[in-house]
């Protein structure tokens, strides 16, 4: 009886635990599991980070919302609403750029600007 005892104590010991997945973690799985199952003609369309960043933006609102508080705890009074714009941040809407071979182009957004032309020299 002791040794089939030890022997179960061993075997757990051994044996990985597994944590039960959060809301979060289960979504990216879900998603995951879609990207794999996707024909390539879909999968070539867009890239895996931006399906994925697309997809758990999709997640059902009830499995990443923390549960409500109970009454006793319920908050009384509403906190002050910031404005929307005032925690975002202006996307550059485009402007001009002297190329390092002399070239000044103007570009709607500054990623490739001037790769034919051997890189930016200045913004301006």
């Amino acid at each position: 009886m002791r040794l089939l005892l030890a022997a179960a104590v061993i075997v757990a010991a051994i044996s990985p635990v597994q944590a039960a997945d959060t809301p979060q973690q289960a979504s990216m799985k879900s998603c995951a599991a879609t990207w794999k199952t996707m024909p390539a003609a879909d999968k070539g369309k867009t890239k895996y980070t931006d399906y994925m960043g697309t997809c758990m933006k999709k997640a059902p609102a009830a499995a990443t919302a923390a549960p409500a508080p109970a009454a006793s705890m319920a908050m009384t009074a509403k906190p002050k609403a910031a404005a929307a714009d005032s925690m975002k941040m202006a996307a550059p809407t485009g402007g001009s750029a002297k190329c390092k071979d002399g070239t000044t182009v103007t570009y709607k957004n500054r990623q490739g600007t001037c790769s034919g032309h051997g890189g930016v020299a200045t913004w301006l």
